[in-house]
């Protein structure tokens, strides 16, 4: 087989190991966009069953149900870029990650892992599936392979190089004081680092990880 087909399919393979990591992240964020139509929709029926209903408040609950729906469908449509992208735009460094690290912070949490992200205002862009696949994929590798409780921080710099601006994306994980948790089970094999390795390949990032680190560096776009 070629090298070149190999690595896609080995990249093909990886990304789909992420994905299905992601998965329960993403239904558990979709659930919670839906939950609040369902809660106002409970109230409004209530409300219609009184023998005299109050037709300006059934008026306001119908206003927010359509409200809340409109946001529901945004948000559903934009987590399911996780499994279909739209596009490649670059996205600031900042925005990007808090993005990304949004998706699971809830789950790191349960596990004993508290995040520091010191990514905030850091305006360089680069492309969304840069943060998508390979930071990501790194994450889940490093937290995987990494005992709790822990800090993980996340830093980021723009090094002004001769060919032209990288980026250096670091994570770091540290252990902490305090006793450790079984954390959630995974639904899906633990990340290993060759799949990041392969992610970074196809994405053109230089990898670089110990156990308790890794560091990505990317043209800024």
């Amino acid at each position: 087989m070629n090298p070149n087909h190999l690595n896609e399919k080995l990249a093909e393979a990886a990304r789909y190991a992420l994905l299905r990591r992601l998965a329960p992240a993403i239904r558990h964020d979709m659930a919670g966009a839906l939950q609040p139509i369902s809660m106002m929709a409970a109230m409004l029926d209530k409300r219609m069953q009184k023998p005299a209903p109050d037709l300006v408040a059934l008026s306001g609950n119908s206003a927010a149900i359509s409200a809340l729906s409109r946001e529901a469908a945004a948000t559903c449509m934009e987590l399911m870029t996780w499994l279909a992208p739209k596009d490649d735009k670059p996205v600031a460094v900042g925005e990007g990650v808090a993005s990304c690290i949004g998706l699971l912070i809830t789950e790191l949490s349960f596990r004993g892992f508290s995040l520091v992200n010191q990514t905030a205002g850091i305006e360089p862009k680069i492309a969304k599936s840069v943060l998508r696949n390979v930071f990501m994929a790194a994450l889940v590798a490093l937290t995987d392979s990494s005992d709790n409780p822990a800090s993980l921080t996340i830093a980021a710099s723009v090094d002004a190089a001769a060919d032209g601006p990288w980026l250096l994306l670091s994570l770091q994980i540290e252990k902490t004081e305090g006793e450790s948790s079984p954390g959630a089970p995974h639904a899906y094999r633990p990340l290993q680092w060759d799949d990041v390795e392969m992610l970074a390949l196809s994405e053109q990032v230089e990898l670089t990880h110990t156990p308790a680190s890794a560091q990505l560096r990317c043209r800024v776009s």
